[in-house]
């Protein structure tokens, strides 16, 4: 969870714009009773990658805060007793410093024909993930998976770095950082970001997975979606000939988002209103 956290805060600047060497962190942790040795040692082992991957990024904690009584004791409606407490959550709050504003990228899919790409390797780290709970509400169980992501923070760094210089170079035309939901949800809102449709091919990213739903749902850290214009092609490929990225794909006028799976063929095919619909429906529903 630490891990994962200070991973994404970091990436989600990044891809914004900001300089990876000017970025600070601030933590909040809000745990239950400490008085419990497995959740003290939950709380250890959390501050304990906090300091190990701030030190592995080169980005500081500069103050936080914490919550550590997060437990109710009662009483039940049958008047037996009953304690509840909520789960161990840390949050981690980013922030950057980005010297030229007309440098900062949105996510939004800018033009037709422009390259889509994917940076980072994508696995079958699909514990916790938002797919997972969905699949695990439908099903009525509690298997959300065990394989969680993992954080290789020497090699993401190095990532970040390789697009802070093509953003710097002017190279980028959008960038989306992969976070909860996947590559598939970060494609998506690419797409429906700019209104332009994409074609995508799931046999060209890079990573070890072997099914579609893994490519389009896991929730590998160190990714991001970026689409370049095609003249901006040999230059950006040549930043990232120590970093993992592919081109995936490509942004056109259809106002459908196709993806094609790992053997080829369609496996979706669906119109940007569509997605729009969905997109909308929760918000709307809550709003009811």
């Amino acid at each position: 969870m630490a891990a994962s956290s200070i991973d994404t805060a970091i990436r989600n600047l990044v891809t914004a714009g900001a300089d990876p060497n000017k970025i600070a962190l601030v933590d909040n942790f809000c745990w239950c009773s400490s008085k419990d040795p497995f959740r003290l040692g939950q709380l250890k082992r959390a501050v304990t990658a906090c300091y190990d991957y701030a030190t592995l990024f080169q980005t500081p904690f500069i103050s936080g805060k914490d919550s550590m009584f997060n437990d109710f004791s009662g009483f039940d409606a049958r008047g037996e007793p009953v304690k509840i407490s909520i789960p161990p959550t840390l949050l981690i709050s980013s922030i950057g410093h980005i010297d030229d504003v007309m440098k900062t990228v949105s996510l939004d899919a800018k033009c037709p024909e422009d390259l889509v790409y994917v940076l980072g390797k994508t696995h079958s780290e699909m514990g916790a993930s938002e797919y997972f709970v969905y699949l695990s509400e439908r099903e009525g169980n509690n298997a959300i998976g065990n394989n969680v992501p993992l954080v290789d923070a020497k090699s993401n760094r190095a990532l970040y770095l390789a697009l802070f210089r093509a953003i710097q170079l002017g190279l980028v035309a959008s960038a989306q950082s992969v976070s909860r939901g996947g590559l598939g949800i970060a494609l998506a809102t690419t797409a429906l970001g700019g209104m332009l449709g994409m074609n995508i091919f799931l046999e060209k990213i890079p990573g070890s997975v072997e099914k579609n739903d893994e490519v389009l749902f896991s929730e590998s850290q160190g990714r991001v979606v970026v689409t370049i214009h095609p003249k901006f092609q040999k230059k950006f490929e040549s930043i990232f000939s120590h970093a993992p990225y592919r081109n995936i794909g490509f942004v056109c006028d259809s106002l459908n988002f196709t993806v094609c799976g790992l053997d080829g063929k369609k496996s979706i095919d669906t119109p940007l209103n569509d997605l729009v619909k969905a997109y909308r429906a929760r918000s709307e529903k809550e709003q009811v």
